[in-house]
């Protein structure tokens, strides 16, 4: 009689034996029996529907007595076979019955053995409905629907049977059942995607389900072959395992290692790894014997050795009696012999007439050893045998294979075995050698991403995120990305994958969590207690946080979770310190229990934390806030996520952005009807758009930023509305060139500015930003008005009075007041020196900016750039290292030979972390230029202009003061290599300078000298000398002492030149 789920849910933890009533340990391993749990879980299983077809013609033709005969012995078999493939019976509906696979306790292969158990309900129902033809004359078959997905399994109402689950896929997998013919399977797409790699199944169609409006795919279910070696999966190139491969192929080479255990965490890739070192032994002339072990068969005797034998005689697709006949061939046997027999017994090929073999147990299993290893020595070649999951080993076949291997010595063929941690048997612990996988690095893994998606440039950052969900386990990485697909986030193929939906959160894909979910559910009680209650801690936790949510936290439970690899203890003294193994495992924990539950232990931490240290309140607060927010108390998760990016702010400016990101989107959580909820969705992106400048824009700034100005317009905050702006108007001019689009927003800002009523730094931001674009787009008067505005206000802090003054010295010296330019350059730079790392850098840069344009020298810069070099590089911030370097580099490639290795190699690493960030890109004119420069003087004269010339075409919307630059060094380089069409080139480009002129004095130095140039090698002594001349009273004026002496060397030549004529 099959038993109801209330009696099958009474399990043990360990190994899954049914228990006792009143039991105290387990009969089967000997474990203690732990208090049953009424809190739900959530569970990923599968859900199956059974009933009888046309059950009420049954009971028109039959008399109740005989119809409740017939619906026990029916339900009787198909409840046998549920529990047999440890499902658990849920409910008989009087003509069928409702099976889990995968609750209570959770299978990492639900799906599969719902299958096999579906089929064989069909099997016996046949075999039934034959015996109830003859007898009663009517017929019996049954449909059956199978359902993947996540349910809440646990005890819901009172009294027998409560043990149940809730969820769409227990409708679904009903809806499966009532869709599916007579005597057939029917799945939905999830259980069918599950086991496509080891189950026949028919054609996708499209069935209308009661409900719902439009038809959903299913699949017919045909068989299964749970024991097949999955063959011909595009598993592209090994990545990361190169020195796991040599070892194996040394070990096979050396002819001596008989036995090697391949142990590591599921997902790792050692059934990769055995596939790859199977390929190299069979290319090396060696015979490849390979079989594996299944969850759902851990209890079956020796179906273990069973697979390993029919694969060593190839017998697998063959009739009893012809394996019979193959395997007497290949073992020389006699037929009628004991051996034989035993033999065929554990092959399963027996002939049911011949007599029982009279031989114990313990002779049987050395009996068979023994012709195993004859039919080894007597093989013309050596064998590798291949046993992949033997965690899951039957006992008995542990046992056999375990000594089969240890003969293997005498001979030259090699047993090769993988399992997991947790695996003890005896296959672990004879082995002669143990090859222990761990994670891939990062960059392997990043590589074998990038391998798997391909590199469209929509797939910027994908990898990234992909890489710090899987840490390093390549399965995860492999099915992460099946999911991304499958969800249709991802689209194409392998290697040539694009970005077609928001990715949003990656989640736990069912392959993955199922295998993660089954190894949890096999801890412990108290293990698993503590494992739930890491998991909503963190990543991380120590015992005592633990003890916030769990007050006695037993040592053996820990002891427990780090032996099964699932914890890993990172510190001991004087704090014991703890780290989940995986990520996943983590995210299956915490996804299993009920959200009510979970959000109870969240603010129980988060009251913990504040209170247990006050003084570190604030540098917790962002973990206070991430507590809060799980727990639902968006408003509290607010105000915390605020506080944790204003701590942050000095520290840690990308970290603070997150933060405010995250305050950001809490707030539009909240109600539009909320008081005050429009003031909390403007703070957080006035923030983000103020600081712009330090860590770029993104694709969709812009929409941000008119998203941010209708708010605060609407709140009526102008002063959140002038940050954010000057913000933008920053990142616009240093960050793209769009020096325009920057412009045209001044005039609202300079009126936002003048009716504020705000502190002296507030005024400052504004107005720097202000400056700055002015000077940017060659308004030079205007930038030093709105300078001496910030210079004239009383209070102003350093951090926004040094960059003022430093710009005034940068624009009276652009403008012909070399020496109070000067003065004020150097005020501006010393009174830096105390700023933050980036904000030194920022005004350092402006000396490379006088350098590019050869108006001073690099005379008493080299200490000073080095120093802000060093500063940025330490305290870490990309913004405040790309602009040292890019600065640094300028200064030092002009500052000897000596220096210029190592000021190539800063400007190429400036160029390419602008390239990656997308800051300071107002920089690319001056690096490529000087790159461009570099390369010609080094052979590369041609290369060089081409560069210069792509650099032209896309910095037009940039800077004139920075933009003369490359056009410098083009036209240089077009008169140096003196073709007619580079002649012309460099006189169209000159031509078309007085159009586009500021009337600035420094930015006429190129012009004239370059126009010299182009004269002298047109041979235009007149308009060479007067340009020459005009070129060095200005040189002379603006004291440009980095023009000077070739201004003088070109005077005097055009004087030479005058005498001879």
């Amino acid at each position: 009689m099959a038993v109801p789920s209330s009696d099958i849910a009474n399990l043990c933890g360990p190994c899954g034996h049914g228990l006792r009533d009143g039991a105290r340990f387990c009969d089967a391993c000997g474990a203690p029996v732990s208090r049953p749990r009424d809190d739900g879980e959530r569970k990923n299983v599968t859900v199956l529907f059974a009933d009888v077809v046309g059950s009420m013609k049954l009971a028109a033709r039959l008399d109740a007595e005989r119809l409740r005969e017939l619906m026990n012995d029916l339900l009787n078999r198909a409840g046998a076979v549920v529990q047999r493939y440890q499902g658990t019976v849920d409910k008989f509906t009087g003509d069928g019955l409702m099976a889990l696979f995968g609750a209570p306790r959770a299978l990492e292969d639900h799906a599969l053995r719902a299958c096999i158990a579906a089929l064989e309900i069909q099997s016996a129902t046949r075999e039934l409905a034959g015996e109830v033809l003859s007898r009663d004359g009517v017929a019996l078959q049954l449909r059956v629907g199978l359902n993947s997905g996540e349910v809440i399994a646990g005890e819901i109402g009172s009294g027998p049977g409560r043990y149940t689950a809730i969820g769409h896929p227990v409708g679904m997998a009903q809806r499966m059942e009532a869709a599916a013919a007579p005597g057939a399977v029917l799945c939905s797409m999830s259980t069918a995607q599950l086991v496509a790699d080891t189950a026949r199944l028919g054609p996708v169609r499209d069935i209308a389900i009661k409900g719902s409006d439009t038809p959903v795919p299913a699949r017919e279910l045909l068989a299964v072959r749970s024991d097949r070696i999955i063959l011909g999966r595009n598993d592209g190139v090994m990545l990361g395992r190169a020195a796991e491969l040599n070892r194996l192929q040394n070990l096979f080479e050396s002819r001596r290692t008989a036995l090697v255990g391949i142990v590591g965490a599921p997902g790792l890739g050692k059934s990769r790894l055995i596939r790859e070192f199977s390929t190299v032994a069979a290319g090396r002339g060696a015979d490849v014997v390979t079989a594996r072990c299944d969850a759902h068969t851990t209890t079956l005797a020796f179906r273990a050795v069973t697979r390993l034998l029919r694969a060593m005689f190839e017998v697998d697709e063959q009739t009893d009696a012809d394996a019979r006949t193959k395997t007497l061939a290949a073992s020389d046997l006699e037929p009628d012999s004991a051996d034989a027999q035993i033999l065929f017994d554990v092959m399963g090929i027996a002939d049911p007439s011949a007599p029982p073999v009279q031989i114990g147990v313990d002779g049987r299993r050395r009996r068979l050893v023994d012709v195993m290893t004859r039919v080894v020595r007597a093989h013309p070649r050596r064998i590798v045998f291949v046993l992949d999951d033997a965690h899951w080993i039957d006992e008995p076949s542990d046992a056999v294979l375990a000594d089969f291997a240890a003969t293997l010595t005498q001979t030259t063929s090699m047993f090769v075995t993988t399992y997991r941690p947790e695996f003890h048997g005896a296959l672990h612990h004879d082995a002669h050698y143990v090859l222990a996988l761990e994670p891939l690095t990062s960059s392997t893994q990043l590589e074998l991403i990038g391998q798997i998606l391909g590199t469209g440039s929509s797939l910027d950052g994908v990898a990234e995120r992909i890489a710090d969900a899987a840490a390093g386990y390549p399965l995860f990485i492999e099915e992460i990305v099946r999911d991304l697909a499958g969800r249709g986030v991802l689209a194409g193929s392998r290697g040539n994958y694009r970005l077609a939906a928001s990715i949003g959160e990656i989640t736990v894909p069912p392959t993955v969590q199922a295998v993660l979910a089954a190894r949890i559910d096999r801890l412990s009680a108290e293990a698993k207690a503590i494992l739930n209650s890491a998991a909503v801690i963190g990543t991380q936790f120590d015992v005592d946080t633990l003890k916030v949510l769990r007050p006695e936290v037993p040592p053996q439970g820990l002891v427990e979770l780090v032996s099964a690899e699932l914890i890993d203890q990172t510190e001991f003294a004087p704090r014991q310190r703890y780290c989940f193994h995986h990520p996943l495992v983590r995210t299956v924990a915490y996804d299993s229990q009920l959200s009510s539950t979970r959000s109870r232990a969240h603010r129980r931490l988060a009251t913990a934390i504040e209170t247990h240290d006050p003084s570190a309140t604030d540098e917790n607060a962002a973990l206070i806030a991430a507590h809060l927010e799980a727990a639902g108390d968006l408003p509290d998760a607010y105000r915390w996520r605020m506080r944790a990016a204003d701590w942050l702010r000095q520290l840690d400016l990308r970290a603070a952005r997150v933060e405010w990101e995250s305050a950001r989107r809490i707030a539009d959580e909240l109600s539009d009807d909320r008081a005050g909820v429009i003031d909390m969705r403007v703070a957080p992106r006035a923030m983000l758009m103020s600081t712009l400048l330090y860590t770029g824009d993104s694709s969709n700034t812009d929409e941000q930023f008119e998203e941010f100005r209708d708010l605060a317009t609407a709140a009526e905050d102008l002063k959140s509305l002038a940050l954010g702006t000057a913000g933008r108007i920053f990142s616009l001019s240093i960050n793209g060139f769009r020096i325009s689009d920057a412009a045209a927003m001044l005039p609202q800002l300079d009126a936002l500015a003048a009716s504020l009523e705000v502190d002296a730094d507030t005024r400052g931001i504004i107005l720097n930003a202000v400056a700055y674009v002015r000077f940017a787009n060659c308004e030079f008067e205007a930038a030093l008005r709105t300078v001496r505005a910030i210079i004239d206000q009383p209070d102003v802090s350093t951090v926004e009075m040094a960059p003022a003054v430093a710009l005034r010295g940068v624009v009276e010296t652009c403008l012909g007041y070399p020496a109070v330019g000067r003065r004020n350059l150097v005020a501006g730079t010393r009174d830096a020196r105390s700023l933050p790392a980036v904000n030194y850098a920022s005004v350092q840069i402006y000396w490379a900016v006088l350098l590019t344009l050869g108006l001073c020298e690099t005379t008493d810069l080299v200490g000073d750039i080095r120093d802000a070099l060093s500063r940025a590089e330490a305290f870490g911030d990309i913004c405040g290292i790309v602009i040292a370097q890019w600065a640094c580099g300028t200064v030092l490639l002009r500052d000897g030979r000596e220096h210029r290795d190592e000021a190539v190699d800063l400007l190429r690493s400036a160029r390419t972390n602008i390239l990656r960030h997308r800051v300071g890109v107002v920089g690319l004119t001056t690096i490529i230029s000087d790159l461009a420069v570099d390369a010609a003087q080094h052979g590369a004269r041609d290369r060089a202009i081409d560069e210069l010339r792509a650099l032209q075409s896309t910095s037009t919307g940039g800077s004139l003061v920075f933009g003369v630059v490359p056009t410098e060094a083009l036209v240089d380089l077009l008169v140096e290599r003196g073709t007619d069409d580079d002649l012309m080139e460099a006189g169209r480009i000159l031509d078309q300078w007085p159009e586009r002129s500021p009337g600035i004095p420094a930015l006429e130095l190129w012009w004239l000298k370059c126009g010299a140039l182009l004269a002298r090698a047109e041979n235009r002594p007149a308009a060479y000398a007067e340009l020459v001349g005009r070129y060095l009273d200005l040189c002379e004026t603006l004291d440009a002492r980095g023009r000077l002496a070739e201004a003088r060397m070109l005077f005097d030549e055009s004087v030479a030149q005058a005498r001879t004529v």
